[in-house]
């Protein structure tokens, strides 16, 4: 299975109901969860399983999401310093996992303001002054959505992503930005930036923006201050800033446009968005 092919799945497999994966899958999984990760910006990170076998609801705290969980045994996070670039970091590397777990059929949800952090925090040995930014349960995916999950991902607007002109521009010159028409692009591009306007985000905001200039790809997150008060300790549309960053690179990777991600910031004057890292294409 393609790292986009991963991706398109990731979409539309949404409803949860998850046992608990044994044997060999078991050992796959755990492999995958902790290998050691680099993000974009050059922070490590290796998650741990987590099996809640015998823990009490109680004990384990709230765990929700858009979507359905049911039965959920194990789920996977880890902990992260909480300023941007080590939680973009963070999002970078916990989508890798997700999409490496869905090319073994399995089931993952994003959860991050919404699962009760105690139990979580003792699992993963929390130390002082790190944040947990996000868990995941992992199991076994239903292919038929429940009416709760349809009605979830109508709340969540699931359905409403951005289209790609409010999303990727083209630089004209003089600050002057320019909406990128799809159809347009040469191959693999719109391929490439498709994969990005699909990738998941908190409250579906799609947050990041991208400028494209000759053969650099700039990457912008438009920041919304209100938004990411809600949680202490960071800002959480840095984990969408991640997620778009890997949705890109496993695309661009895989179709083979050559190339890697920098900080190359072109201090464009007129541009609201904040700067966030570029995709230099090999010339």
């Amino acid at each position: 299975m393609s790292y986009i092919e991963r991706m398109d799945r990731r979409i539309s497999v949404r409803t949860y109901s998850l046992d608990a994966p044994d044997g060999d899958l078991l050992s796959q999984i755990k492999r995958i969860v902790e290998k050691k990760r680099k993000g974009p910006f050059g922070k490590t990170y290796s998650l741990v399983l987590m099996d809640t076998k015998g823990e009490s609801l109680s004990d384990i705290g709230k765990m929700t999401s858009y979507g359905v969980i049911k039965d959920a045994r194990y789920y996977f996070g880890g902990y992260s310093d909480g300023d941007d670039r080590s939680i973009i970091d963070f999002g970078y590397c916990f989508e890798e996992i997700l999409l490496e777990l869905t090319a073994l059929d399995l089931g993952t949800c994003w959860m991050g303001g919404t699962f009760g952090r105690g139990f979580i925090s003792r699992m993963l040995s929390l130390p002082e002054n790190k944040v947990i930014p996000a868990i995941s349960p992992v199991g076994y995916s239903l292919e038929k959505r429940a009416f709760a999950d349809k009605l979830t991902r109508f709340i969540a607007g699931s359905k409403n992503r951005k289209p790609h002109q409010k999303l990727f521009y083209n630089y004209a010159g003089e600050d002057s930005l320019q909406p990128v028409l799809l159809e347009e692009m040469r191959p693999p591009l719109g391929e490439i930036l498709e994969s990005v306007r699909s990738a998941p985000s908190a409250s579906n905001k799609q947050p990041w923006r991208l400028i494209i200039q000759n053969n650099h790809y700039h990457f912008y997150w438009d920041f919304d201050s209100k938004y990411n008060s809600m949680i202490r300790g960071f800002n959480i549309q840095a984990l969408d800033m991640g997620i778009a960053l890997c949705h890109f690179t496993k695309a661009a990777e895989e179709l083979r446009l050559g190339g890697k991600l920098s900080y190359s910031d072109p201090h464009f004057e007129n541009v609201k968005w904040k700067y966030v890292l570029s995709w230099k294409v090999n010339k």
